[in-house]
């Protein structure tokens, strides 16, 4: 199977991982396993969600340094899959009305 195709139908499965229990999952490094994902991020198909305070000790890590670590939070990836008709918006189209005579 395509590793690209791998990493999209793991994340699938479990609903909710980080790049590095998607690697696991598919056996590539994790830097692989990112850039994948960031395919399918741009592609609509999964979301990126930061980890928030996960690496701060106040709680509200935003990468300020506030806490004095140069430790980031971690990311993790959300399935979201194809939206259904039903659940994207209603395109609107023009109405033209015709009356007769």
């Amino acid at each position: 199977m395509n590793p690209l195709f791998a990493v999209r139908d793991c994340l699938r499965d479990k609903q909710i991982a980080s790049a590095a229990e998607i690697a696991a999952c598919v056996q590539v490094p994790t830097l692989v396993a990112e850039d994948m994902l960031a395919h399918w991020v741009h592609r609509g198909l999964i979301e990126r969600l930061d980890a928030q305070g996960a690496a701060c000790s106040t709680g509200a890590c935003q990468r300020c340094g506030a806490c004095g670590t140069s430790k980031t939070a971690a990311a993790v990836y959300q399935w979201r899959g194809i939206q259904s008709t039903a659940e994207q918006p209603a395109k609107k189209h023009p109405v033209m009305l015709l009356h007769s005579a």
